[in-house]
C-alpha cells in the first residue's frame, strides 16, 4: 500500500512537549520551545488541556501526580483551574505559556511543525478543544496545515466533525492485544489517519513491517537514546519522540562515536576551514 505523505515525518526527532530543558521535560513552555529550536528541531509536541473557566492551554495536567510531573506545587485550588491561575503557575521555576505564545511561534518559524495532543474524556469536550484550536491558530490554513492531529479512534469524528486536518495520527497503548492493534491499523486505513504513534517496547521488526505495510508513517514513543533510535531509524521508524535527543546533538553523539583516527582527521579539517 503506498504511503501518504506527511512532511513533518522527514524529520528524525520531535521534542516530546516541547522538548526537555534543564534536566525537566513535560513543561509545555516556552523556555522548553526556544532551547529546542535551537537545537534544530523542527518538529514538536504539544500537550492541550481545558480550564474551568474554557481556555485553552498547554500543559500536561495539574492534577497532583501531573503537577508533581510538571515542576508545579500542587494546591487544591487546582481543582478550579482558571487560565489566569495557570498562567500565575512556576514549571521548575520556568513560567507557563499561553496559546498566543504558541500561534506567535508557529507564525514566525513558518518550517515548524506541531503534534498536538488533545486531553479531553467526552467527544463535547474534544469538540470544544478542537474549535478553540481554530480560534487560537485564527483560521490559518497555513498553520492548521502544519498540524499532526493525534486523535484516539473514539474521539477522531468529534475532532472531524468540527475541522477536517490535512494530518492525523493515532495511537496504540503500551503492549495493545493483537485484536486492537489489528482494529486499530484498519481504523487509520479506513479514515485516511496517515499515521501511528507506537510504545518504543513494542517497536519490534515485525510490528513495525505491519504498519509500514499499511502505508502509514510510525512515530515511537518516548526515547532518549541516540544508538536506540539509530537502529529504530534503520528499522524503519518514521520519527522518534524525545526529550533530550536533538539534530545538533545526533551530530555531536556522531563525531563522538567516530574511532580515534578520524576523530583527529574531523576535528582537523573542522580547525582548518
Amino acid at each position: 500500500m503506498p504511503e501518504i505523505k506527511m512532511p513533518m515525518f522527514e524529520n528524525k526527532y520531535m521534542a516530546h512537549a516541547l522538548g526537555g530543558y534543564k534536566g525537566h521535560k513535560y513543561l509545555n513552555n516556552e523556555d522548553a520551545l526556544k532551547y529546542s529550536l535551537s537545537n534544530g528541531h523542527k518538529f514538536f509536541e504539544v500537550d492541550l488541556f481545558l480550564t474551568s473557566d474554557q481556555k485553552l492551554v498547554p500543559s500536561h495536567g495539574w492534577d497532583e501526580k501531573h503537577a508533581r510531573k510538571c515542576g508545579m506545587t500542587y494546591s487544591p485550588e487546582f481543582e478550579n483551574m482558571t487560565k489566569e491561575l495557570f498562567l500565575r503557575q512556576k514549571l521548575f521555576g520556568m513560567d507557563t505559556m499561553d496559546m498566543s505564545t504558541l500561534y506567535k511561534y508557529m507564525k514566525d518559524y513558518p518550517d515548524i511543525y506541531l503534534e498536538l495532543d488533545i486531553h479531553a474524556t467526552t467527544d463535547e469536550q474534544t469538540s470544544q478543544v478542537t474549535e478553540l484550536v481554530l480560534e487560537e491558530f485564527h483560521n490559518d490554513e497555513t498553520i492548521l496545515d502544519r498540524l499532526l492531529v493525534q486523535a484516539h479512534p473514539s474521539r477522531y469524528e468529534a475532532i472531524d466533525r468540527v475541522h477536517h486536518f490535512k494530518y492525523y495520527q493515532t495511537f496504540l497503548q503500551k503492549n495493545p492485544s493483537e485484536k486492537l492493534f489489528n482494529e486499530v491499523l484498519e481504523y487509520a486505513v479506513e479514515h485516511n489517519i496517515g499515521s501511528i504513534a507506537l510504545n518504543v517496547k513494542d517497536a519490534d521488526q515485525d510490528n513495525i513491517n505491519r504498519i509500514k505495510s499499511k502505508g502509514l508513517s510510525i512515530l515511537v514513543y518516548t526515547l532518549d537514546d541516540y544508538a536506540k533510535a539509530d537502529k529504530l531509524l534503520k528499522m524503519g521508524v518514521s520519527t522518534i519522540c524525545t526529550n533530550t535527543m536533538s539534530p545538533k546533538g545526533e551530530r555531536i553523539f556522531r563525531i563522538k562515536s567516530l574511532p580515534p583516527v578520524r576523530l583527529l582527521r574531523k576535528i582537523y579539517r573542522f580547525i582548518k576551514k
